[in-house]
Formats: C-alpha cells, structure tokens, sequence
C-alpha cells in the first residue's frame, strides 16, 4: 500500500504577463507528501518556465485577497526556503479559499490552483506527480525576438 494520497489539482494562469491573452489550464495528480517547493518545481517543470525567480504560495478568495499566508519569506528558485517543510496534506482542506501560486515578483506570473473532488486510484504503473490533461495555449516566460545585426 501506498504511504500517500492523490490529490486531483486543476491549475490555470490568471493573466499573461507577455501576451496579455493566453489562457491555459491542467489538471494533474500529485502526491498529498509533496511539498510546496517540490510543487513549485513541478509546476515549473509543466509549464516551462526558467526556474529564476522568487515564489510564493498563498491562499485566499481572489489573488488579490491573502487570508493564508503559507510562510513570511518567499521561496528561493534553488532551495525553497520555508516551502521544503510545508506540504501539500498539510494545507488541505482551505475551507473556502483557493491556493494560489506567485512566481516572478515583477511579472507576476499568477496561478489559482482548485482542489477538485474525485476519487483517484493510485496506479502501479504511473509516476506521480503526472499530467491528467492539458489545454490551451502554453505560455512564454520570456518574449525573445531575434535580432539580425
């Protein structure tokens, strides 16, 4: 028997910073023993970006709303700082209020994070966490242009 739980986690971009329309969404299966920076590395992972900037995790209403705040010092791309001993099993259920996740201070890469209630039977032959599906259009962290001299 497996020592964790699965949970079904639906993940979207609020707003994109580079193109201001693009809009895309997952829903993956991740371990409950996960912590929030190894959350923070697979989300990097699945969406692409250069793992270079600081982070954070919170919980509210609206992104705009911080009523839970996970740890008063932000994640560090390398080390997670705080978010190494603050796990996913640990912060479930929010009672009302989604996860959001924060990277890139000056951008402000946003995305809210819906726990979503089904019932997931770990499989021997899957390696978690993992992509259960994917839509839309994958983001760019940078905007690079080539430039012929």
């Amino acid at each position: 028997m497996k020592a964790f739980e699965l949970l079904s986690l639906k993940i979207f971009n609020l707003w994109d910073p580079i193109e201001d329309k693009n809009f895309w969404e997952a829903i993956i299966e991740v371990p409950d023993t996960s912590s929030l920076f190894d959350f923070h590395l697979y989300i990097q992972r699945i969406i692409e970006f250069d793992n270079d900037h600081l982070f954070e995790f919170y919980g509210g209403r609206t992104d705009r709303n911080r009523q839970k705040i996970f740890s008063e010092n932000s994640g560090y791309p390398h080390n997670g700082g705080d978010y190494k001993t603050i796990f996913l099993k640990d912060i479930y259920p929010l009672k009302r209020l989604k996860l959001y996740y924060l990277f890139d201070f000056g951008d402000n890469w946003t995305f809210e994070i819906h726990k979503i209630r089904r019932k997931i039977k770990i499989q021997d032959d899957c390696k978690y966490p993992r992509i259960y599906s994917e839509n839309g259009i994958k983001l760019k962290q940078y905007n690079y242009e080539d430039v012929n001299c």
